[in-house]
């Protein structure tokens, strides 16, 4: 079979493998198995054979993949075990050390959180003390101001009130 740009982008390939098919076969090429191989992990042979081959062909490649696939899982399987086992080895050994140098820290960090807890607490005690006056006073003269403008704005209200009340009489009036 022969494989072109041209036919790629009529099959609307991906522009990724568009382009790397470009870059090594500019004008094209007839697809071998050989050829095939060599670029085994450079094209996407699932979209290829799907949109390239007739649909028997399609078929037979897609029963023939399903037991590759099969060989491939049953001899992974074994190799991530093996993996895992060693890898739990390592990592019991990481988290082991881990802790020793985690419960260090934490007695260190320990005293330095006392330490500071202590002078905290000592500042916090010097704040509160001299917040308190500070605040008695800016609630007094806020109190001053408050009764201020209470006052002042009573009487905008009371003046307020009698005019809508006029309002509302003179416009009853008109209702007959």
């Amino acid at each position: 079979m022969r494989v072109t740009v041209e036919k790629l982008k009529a099959l609307s390939a991906c522009s990724e493998q568009v382009r790397l098919f470009a870059k090594l076969f500019p004008d094209g090429v007839d697809v071998t198995e050989a050829l095939c191989v060599v670029h085994a992990d450079k094209f996407d042979w699932n979209w290829a054979a799907r949109h390239l081959l007739p649909d028997p062909l399609w078929a037979d490649y897609n029963a023939k993949c399903a037991a590759l696939w099969a060989d491939y899982e049953a001899k992974r399987t074994p190799l991530l075990a093996d993996y895992e086992a060693k890898r739990a080895v390592l990592l019991a050994d990481y988290e082991a050390k881990r802790a020793v140098l985690l419960a260090d820290y934490e007695a260190k960090r320990a005293a330095l959180l006392a330490d500071y807890e202590a002078k905290d607490a000592a500042l916090w005690a010097d704040y509160e003390a001299k917040r308190k006056p500070l605040l008695a006073d800016y609630a007094a003269k806020r109190a001053v101001l408050l009764a201020d403008y209470a006052a002042k704005r009573a009487v905008l209200l009371a003046d307020y009130e009698a005019k809508r009340a006029a309002l509302f009489g003179k416009l009853a009036e008109q209702v007959k």
